[in-house]
């Protein structure tokens, strides 16, 4: 896909971004005459400053005596001026003279800025400073209109480097006056590279936990712009979770609270607690609500825990003393629907339809999905079709019929269907090695790779990591001998796309058409490279509920890339039970077992499950059921079929949490309360 290098950094961390602000707090004080030129001297000396230590994961990075950064912050009351000053300590400090550089393979700094900030997520606009070299990495893909107008034009930034200390000073102006006792999101991102013009040795430090923050609403920290004489009241409290015996006891993870005025709705900030729940924010004196800023709670080896305030807790600052709030208890929510005795598509009629749109809102609403789009199909044929919920959640904008979605892995689907077509037609030899094909030179060191056949690419079976990104060095290697085992692999489908191109002689974006859009009947409102059509159909991404901008792919990508909607793909799944496109003999060999899946002890249903040819397959209480699932961080989507119920579905969402709904969606649908969940063998 089309990553620039800061999009890639922080796009393939975003997952992991919990919702709202990332829990840290700084303050900016009232000044009347500073001048941005890498001299602190005009800064008050009473201005405190903060460590910038973190990585991603929100670890603080032990002491390092080569590299010490802090920060303070300033603004001019009435004006529209932040002012930032970061110094960094560093031993080398790597510059370069490039004239587009790329920030992370030298020491560099990034300044966030939301001057909205939002509860429904707001964007930061990205001031870039490497030596003399600037840039805006935010801007017209931005979900923010008016991060999308943000521009070096009503900003500057200066670099200078003094016995051992490299100054980044800002001056960021904001689109509107700024004032006392309000907050506006702020964050940093130094990278450290003491291998100049190498990206990956960089170390990336930040001031809040979390990587891609560029990538969805309302994650940075907060800075609350304080008046001239700040008066400041200490609140502190706990925060825990009610047990099954009704007891309320310590939170077992790090959990943000979220403090809000009552009476300035503009006013109000995230914390995070420490390991026994305990939290502490400095406020100016008001009536705030204390609630909580996890909708989730993670938990060992099992899917989240949905979680809500058991009571809301009200706390009132005078300014004359500090308070302790009463203990914010949360409780773990039960779905919020019934499921039905039996799987409700085994008896759905249209009579049915108004009990099921309620039951995704009510899904969707409890999962903090945004929009979604569903199909079902019975008896071999389309049957229902909706969707919901909205594309972006911050601008509010409808999911239509035609709102496109990214498809993610079920990519590998439609591409592997094309590929069982080439090789019943002789075209590729699924048992053939794959170099003797086409060599791949950036694994030809290892020999191994000469194994490698198309069946395996299909059944995930190459030994390849699922991207090479996931390694430290970036770079692609065999963790298994080709052939003897399962492992995930994004890798080894582009690899056979690549193989696929060559032998065709055809882009791979036309063998899609010819091989599986156009016999499968789903031509319509299918994409699997930037279209006009993508950028004027297609859903944003949400992480936890926040909006993420657009990143299109610029070339097919047959692992991962592919936009549609349920009501055209269901094209695909009706054509598939009705074994179109393959001969009988194609879809046995499509169907057949290849490898057996170990199962995740995340996963539901606990079903048995073997990769075929390009396909998931499932042993389930209804029979083989088979199907794709699909998860690019910001995006979740799964579709199954059940061939001897002659039934399945289709779920898009624009949210990482999909995969939670489509759970639930599965029980409700297929499984009921009365059939089983596990069965105990493959066979």
């Amino acid at each position: 896909m089309r990553y620039s290098g800061l999009y890639a950094v922080l796009f393939l961390a975003a997952a992991s971004v919990a919702r709202a602000d990332n829990g840290q707090i700084a303050h900016a004080y009232p000044v009347s005459n500073i001048k941005v030129d890498g001299s602190l001297a005009d800064w008050p000396a009473a201005i405190p400053s903060y460590p910038v230590q973190r990585t991603g994961n929100g670890d603080v990075v032990p002491g390092d005596e080569g590299f010490d950064a802090r920060f303070r912050a300033a603004y001019t009351p009435g004006g529209r001026s932040v002012f930032l000053a970061l110094e960094v300590r560093d031993d080398l400090h790597a510059v370069t003279d490039e004239s587009d550089p790329d920030w992370s393979a030298h020491d560099s700094a990034i300044a966030y800025l939301d001057f909205n900030h939002t509860k429904n997520g707001s964007a930061s606009a990205l001031y870039l400073a490497l030596g003399e070299y600037r840039d805006m990495l935010s801007g017209e893909e931005s979900w923010d209109a008016d991060v999308a107008k943000a521009s070096w034009d009503n900003a500057e930034a200066v670099v200078k480097r003094s016995d051992g200390t490299t100054f980044y000073e800002w001056r960021i102006d904001s689109h509107k006056a700024l004032s006392a006792n309000t907050v506006i999101g702020l964050d940093f991102l130094i990278a450290d590279n003491d291998k100049p013009g190498e990206a990956s040795p960089s170390t990336l430090y930040v001031w809040g936990p979390g990587f891609g923050k560029s990538q969805a609403g309302g994650t940075t920290g907060d800075l609350l712009l304080q008046p001239e004489k700040a008066q400041l009241t200490t609140l502190s409290g706990k925060i825990g979770m009610v047990s099954p015996t009704g007891d309320v006891v310590p939170a077992d993870s790090k959990l943000r609270v979220q403090v809000s005025s009552v009476d300035r709705p503009e006013l109000w900030l995230q914390t995070r607690s420490d390991e026994s729940g305990s939290y502490q924010i400095a406020l100016p004196a008001g009536t705030y609500t204390v609630t909580s800023a996890e909708a989730m709670v993670p938990r060992e080896d099992q899917p989240p825990q949905i979680v809500g305030p058991s009571e809301t807790v009200r706390v009132m600052l005078t300014g004359s003393s500090d308070v302790v709030a009463k203990t914010l208890a949360l409780k773990p929510l039960d779905l919020p629907i019934e499921m039905p005795e039996r799987g409700a598509l085994f008896t759905f009629d249209k009579a049915s339809e108004a009990t099921l749109d309620q039951t995704v809102q009510a899904l969707m609403e409890h999962f903090e999905v945004p929009g979604l789009s569903l199909a079902l199909v019975k008896d071999g044929k389309l049957r229902f079709h909706n969707t919901y919920g909205v594309r972006n959640a911050y601008s509010g904008a409808p999911v239509v019929e035609d709102t496109l979605f990214e498809a993610a892995s079920i990519t590998k689907a439609v591409f592997a269907f094309a590929v069982n077509r080439l090789a019943e037609r002789g075209v590729i030899d699924l048992d053939k090695p794959l170099y003797q094909y086409l060599p791949f030179e950036d694994i030809a060191h290892d020999k191994r790779y000469q194994k490698i056949t198309g069946r395996m690419a299909l059944s995930h079976q190459t030994g390849f990591p699922n991207w090479r990104w996931n390694n430290d060095d970036g770079k692609i290697d065999i963790k298994f001998y080709p052939g003897i085992k399962y492992g995930y692999s994004g890798e080894g489908f582009e690899y056979l796309g690549r193989v696929v191109s060559h032998l065709t002689g055809k882009p791979l974006e036309q063998v899609l058409l010819e091989e599986a859009l156009q016999p499968m009947v789903f031509t319509a409102n299918t994409f699997f490279s930037d279209r006009p059509e993508l950028h004027q159909q297609a859903s944003r991404g949400h992480l936890a509920g926040m909006t993420g901008p657009h990143g299109f792919p610029d070339e097919v990508g047959v692992a991962h890339s592919m936009y549609t909607e349920a009501k055209t793909f269901a094209g695909f799944m009706v054509s598939l039970l009705a074994r179109k496109g393959l001969s009988a003999e194609g879809y046995e060999k499509m169907l057949e077992p290849q490898i057996e899946v170990p199962l995740d002890p995340e996963e539901q249903p606990q079903w048995p499950s073997r990769y075929g040819l390009g396909f998931h397959l499932m042993n389930t209480p209804f029979g083989l059921a088979y199907g794709h699932g699909g998860n690019n961080g910001n995006f979740t989507c799964q579709f199954e079929l059940y061939p001897e119920q002659n039934m399945g579905f289709a779920i898009f969402t624009n949210a990482d949490t999909g995969s939670l709904l489509v759970n639930a969606l599965r029980e409700y649908l297929i499984i009921g309360r009365a059939q089983p969940q596990t069965v105990s063998s493959l066979d």
